[in-house]
């Protein structure tokens, strides 16, 4: 199908304004600070709204409403656990993480631990990055080919110069306002899109949901343990392997923290964090329940591809409207990619150009720009080389090939925070045989890949201790300090435990927390409804 001229005109103006944002927002910036992380100075609602931007993918923009058509709202089970880790972050992990005021989170690992295990730890942040971000700008190339007939090796490198040119202009500032301006794109493409489809239909909005519920289709909870250990949908697996997989991502992950550490303070870190859990579970939850009344509306036709049923949603709309979703689905890619690009660098940056090239002096603002425009090369580059499959292929394997990962970067941060025992050299071997013993597991258990970041965070953290045990190995000056109950004390002994009101130490839940609470469990409430 072609584009109208008015969905062109959408599309195109859409991605210049970003452009000019990038500009805008990036003229100001002086050093590498302002670069990477805004000058600390953002406010909690475009941080909010760029983590929950960030997760919100293109994979889950196209993919959510395939998965809700096949399954129906089973597949939402996998984020359930999102405000649940979002709460053990910013009660246990994130409060000492923002205090020390870091660029890069994997420097803490050297503050605590030493340079091996940072660096096995930035490394498998690099490769979990090149495998997601590739993914994501594939899968929007893939849609737009659908709808133009121009090839993707051509859509591909343009998408990913958007993107570099905005990052590299803007830095994080620009990377978060867009972010905030693409949720509100994705929010009112969405929106629109329901609107026109249940006005025009002669099934309405309620008899479709009755509908979906006579087959099926809104019967989210199982709590049979065998279900758990075989699908990714079991209420089991998604709060035992969920909670340890997001709480990694919410709390050990660059692309998540790097954003937290902007806010200009502890209060609106922590108002951000509740703002993002809320959004981006209630857009996920749209996303898998669209797909799961789609079913009704085309009459449960079968797709040869479940991201398909995104597709001809979109095909169905009228001119105009086509321009927005598809500007959303631009909004969900770009705005997780140009995220993934600014953290990569930093990474980059902190962890092996200053720590190994420059030797310990600072890089300099045009050096950081130039290893973002580097890191944008090589993403297009890997993305055009690797997914030259079908998309099916690609969403089955993504989410197996990261919790392989994902599981022992997590047991290192939970090695060097909750012991006292860990060491460089202990906890590095605890990664490695952590890593060599999930892929085992996952291959020979049988069980679903969510189950993956659980064990392998479990086995890092016991090899890891006793290596640490066995093996002795001088820590760095003061790392007592950087476990989180020796910063706790610190903290107490020095009178620094709040910040405007707001607690700085770990263990201590506040409202915000609450919140997050009681929003992990009105999901249930909610799912309850609607399964009777």
């Amino acid at each position: 199908m072609l584009l109208s001229k008015i969905d062109i005109a959408i599309v195109i103006g859409y991605m210049v304004a970003m452009l000019f944002m990038g500009y805008f927002l990036g003229k100001d910036n002086k050093n590498q600070e302002d670069y990477f992380l805004a000058g600390r100075s953002m406010s909690w609602l475009p941080v909010g709204l760029s983590v929950a931007a960030t997760m919100i993918s293109c994979n889950a923009f196209v993919g959510g409403p395939g998965w809700g058509y096949e399954n129906g709202l089973l597949p939402f089970m996998q984020n359930i656990a999102v405000p649940l880790s979002l709460f053990i972050s910013i009660t246990i992990f994130i409060p000492m993480l923002y205090k020390l005021k870091l660029t890069s989170i994997y420097e803490y690992v050297e503050l605590r631990l030493g340079s091996k295990t940072r660096l096995i730890v930035v490394l498998t942040f690099i490769a979990n990055s090149l495998i997601q971000v590739s993914s994501m700008v594939f899968i929007p190339a893939l849609v737009l080919n659908r709808f133009t007939g121009i090839s993707i090796h051509i859509i591909i490198p343009i998408i990913t110069l958007i993107v570099i040119l905005y990052t590299l202009i803007g830095g994080i500032k620009a990377v978060i306002w867009t972010d905030a301006v693409q949720m509100v794109v994705i929010w009112g493409g969405i929106i629109g899109g329901l609107i026109y489809v249940f006005s025009s239909s002669q099934i309405g909005f309620f008899e479709s949901i009755e509908a979906a519920k006579a087959v099926g289709k809104l019967n989210a909870i199982d709590f049979s343990l065998s279900t758990s250990l075989i699908n990714e949908n079991g209420v089991w697996v998604a709060l035992l392997g969920g909670v340890v997989m997001w709480s990694r991502y919410f709390s050990f992950d660059q692309t998540q923290v790097q954003r937290m550490n902007t806010a200009k303070s502890i209060k609106d870190l922590k108002k951000s964090i509740v703002i993002s859990g809320i959004i981006m579970n209630t857009l996920y939850f749209i996303f898998i329940m669209l797909g799961s009344l789609l079913f009704i509306q085309f009459g449960g036709k079968e797709f040869a591809n479940s991201n398909d049923v995104m597709v001809e949603f979109i095909s169905g709309l009228p001119a105009g409207l086509i321009g927005l979703l598809l500007a959303g689905l631009f909004s969900a890619a770009m705005s997780s990619v140009s995220s993934i690009l600014n953290s990569m660098s930093t990474v980059f940056v902190k962890d092996i150009y200053e720590r190994y090239i420059s030797k310990g002096r600072e890089a300099s603002l045009k050096t950081s720009m130039f290893i973002s425009l580097l890191w944008g090369i090589l993403i297009c580059v890997v993305t055009i080389i690797a997914f030259s499959g079908t998309t099916q292929s690609i969403l089955a394997v993504i989410g197996n090939y990261i919790s392989y990962i994902s599981g022992p970067s997590c047991g290192v941060f939970l090695l060097a925070m909750l012991t006292k025992k860990a060491n460089d050299k202990g906890t590095a071997i605890g990664s490695i045989l952590g890593f060599v013993f999930v892929l085992i597991f996952g291959k020979v258990a049988g069980f679903t890949w969510m189950w993956n970041s659980a064990v392998g965070t479990i086995a890092t953290v016991v090899f890891g201790y006793i290596a640490s045990c066995l093996i002795k190995d001088k820590l760095p000056k003061n790392a007592a300090q950087y476990t989180l109950l020796g910063y706790r004390k610190k903290m107490i002994e020095e009178e620094e435990t709040y910040e405007n009101g707001i607690s700085l130490l770990p263990f201590k839940i506040d409202k915000y927390g609450v919140i997050l609470l009681g929003f992990f469990l009105l999901q249930f409430v909610i799912l309850l409804i609607l399964s009777k």
